[in-house]
């Protein structure tokens, strides 16, 4: 072991912890990993875990990567999710667009990195 650090552990979202795992479950497609109904819905995303927890919605502080940007926003609009329309930067070659869920958070999906 050398103490470096390995991956993103955990991050997450705030609201209405039924509402938002019927959401990311149904609508986005992420597998749940633990439900407790009011309490947190934990999903598997990769190698970090998504939470759902109560408390104030906002802003995310992280962005979700998508291997087909255009696949993944056409199916969240036909699901009825609030999408804005893809757009790139020239700083750092990325497209992305915003999702807000139903508890009003804001999440940047992107485009993922070509390995």
């Amino acid at each position: 072991m050398t103490g470096s650090l390995v991956s993103v552990g955990h991050v997450g979202v705030h609201g209405d912890v039924d509402a938002l795992v019927a959401f990311y479950r149904d609508v986005v497609g992420l597998a749940v990993k633990v439900f407790r109904s009011g309490v947190v819905g934990i999903f598997v995303l990769g190698d970090a875990d998504f939470f759902v927890l109560p408390g104030k919605p906002g802003p995310a502080g992280f962005d979700l990567a998508a291997d087909d940007l255009d696949a993944l926003r056409a199916r969240l609009v036909a699901a009825g999710a609030r999408c804005t329309e893809v757009s790139g930067s020239k700083e750092t070659g990325h497209r992305s667009f915003e999702l807000t869920d139903p508890a009003g958070n804001t999440i940047s999906l992107v485009n993922a990195h070509i390995g």
